[in-house]
């Protein structure tokens, strides 16, 4: 379904490409880099999978094992690039469309831009990669670079786990009785469920989902984010559950209801075999609260807190199956129109920056200005702070908005861990 969908519309389908782009200053072996590319791709399956449409539905179909998957551009033959211009190469290699059904879903571009000066564009398209694969793929092409400058073969012969496995898994899964406890938890979660939370839209939408989209980064000041890890330790709850909870109460504040439904993703990483995984096993859920709003914040922090550790506990079984067994139970008549419409993702998943021998790499940030949601909330605890970031669709609302939603996110953390003071 998702398949077919992108190739209907193009906006969909580039909302979905998934970049990594980092900086590398330093004596680059484009030649060695290029053989780890190709190392990289013939190790992950997904990397060279396409999606071949025939009678019975869409079938994954394995191409083979790339030479040259990476592709050099030199730019330094004339006037240097300004960064407007290295702008717009970068941006065309993020947004350039996938054919699924005919060509690799990974892209990797090196452009040269200086004496020992590059650019390194990942691009891969969602339907293979998650947020977890990236980390994996990033790693596999540092050991591989290092294996191919040092003469040696990288992975020590160690087969990882495939994304053909894991959907061979899931399927046999869903269908298995194992899938019963999971499906029942579920449909007791979301029976009754209106439509999505969301915060009020700038202007009306229109009867189609659309992808056009933005991002704003913000910090939440030095203070609160050391407030909001202190609450979670004396709460034993995790930061996720606190600024989960935040989210809710906005959105609470802002549709002016108390039952919210928030699409929470999760890793899905449950069998040991599939960490190495490159490939899209995510599985997004809802986690649904009610808020009344005489409830004490901190008996509230522990239902959100039950609600995630719930979701976990249930996630394998992917929303799709739970979407139809709410069909089946409730009536299609009887459900909403979205489960959700808008995400809230807590990064507590470490993906490491690229890491190649003898070359400073480093992240280069990058707008894809493509939203999937409504709204998106991005949280990255760490030790040095909380970093977040909304993304949001900009047929449905300004930038102006999106400021003001951040700042009233940062206001309502700042009540939530003063009241557990008390």
């Amino acid at each position: 379904m998702l398949f077919t969908s992108m190739l209907a519309n193009p906006d969909e389908n580039r909302a979905f490409n998934v970049e990594n782009i980092h900086v590398l200053r330093g004596p680059v072996d484009a030649i060695a880099l290029g053989r780890a590319v190709d190392l990289v791709v013939e190790r992950h399956e997904s990397l060279r999978t396409v999606f071949v449409t025939g009678p019975e539905g869409v079938a994954l179909r394995v191409l083979p094992a790339p030479t040259g998957a990476l592709v050099c551009r030199d730019h330094t033959g004339g006037a240097p690039l300004s960064p407007a211009a290295l702008e717009d190469v970068v941006r065309a290699d993020t947004e350039h469309l996938f054919d699924l059904a005919g060509e690799r879903p990974s892209r990797f571009t090196l452009h040269r831009t200086g004496e020992e000066e590059y650019v390194l564009v990942v691009v891969v398209h969602h339907l293979v990669l998650d947020g977890w694969s990236m980390g994996v793929l990033l790693d596999d092409l540092g050991a591989a670079y290092a294996a191919v400058r040092a003469g040696e073969r990288p992975f020590g012969g160690e087969q990882p786990g495939q994304l053909g496995d894991f959907a061979r898994y899931q399927r046999e899964l869903t269908s298995s009785p194992a899938a019963v406890p999971l499906l029942d938890f579920w449909a007791r979660q979301l029976a009754g469920l209106q439509d999505g939370s969301t915060v009020p839209y700038d202007r009306p939408a229109r009867p189609y989902q659309t992808f056009a989209g933005d991002r704003l980064d913000f910090e939440l000041p030095a203070a609160l984010a050391r407030s909001v890890g202190e609450a979670a330790r004396a709460e034993r709850v995790t930061v996720a559950a606190v600024t989960l909870l935040a989210y809710q109460l906005l959105l609470r504040e802002y549709a002016g209801q108390e039952d919210i439904v928030v699409g929470v993703p999760t890793a899905n990483r449950v069998q040991p075999w599939t960490h190495d995984c490159v490939g899209f096993l995510t599985n997004t859920h809802c986690v649904r609260s009610k808020l009344p709003a005489r409830t004490p914040l901190r008996d509230l922090l522990h239902a959100t807190a039950r609600a995630l550790t719930d979701a976990l506990r249930h996630q394998e079984v992917p929303l799709i199956a739970v979407y139809e067994d709410l069909i089946a139970r409730y009536g299609a008549d009887n459900l909403p129109p979205y489960l959700f419409r808008t995400l809230f993702i807590c990064h507590t998943h470490r993906v490491a920056p690229l890491a190649l021998e003898g070359v400073a790499c480093a992240r280069r940030p990058f707008s894809q200005q493509a939203s999937k949601a409504d709204i998106t909330l991005n949280v990255w605890p760490d030790g040095a702070g909380i970093r977040c970031q909304i993304e949001y669709n900009t047929d449905l609302y300004d930038a102006s908005t999106m400021e003001r939603v951040a700042e009233r996110y940062r206001g309502v953390l700042s009540d939530i861990v003063n009241d557990l003071v008390w």
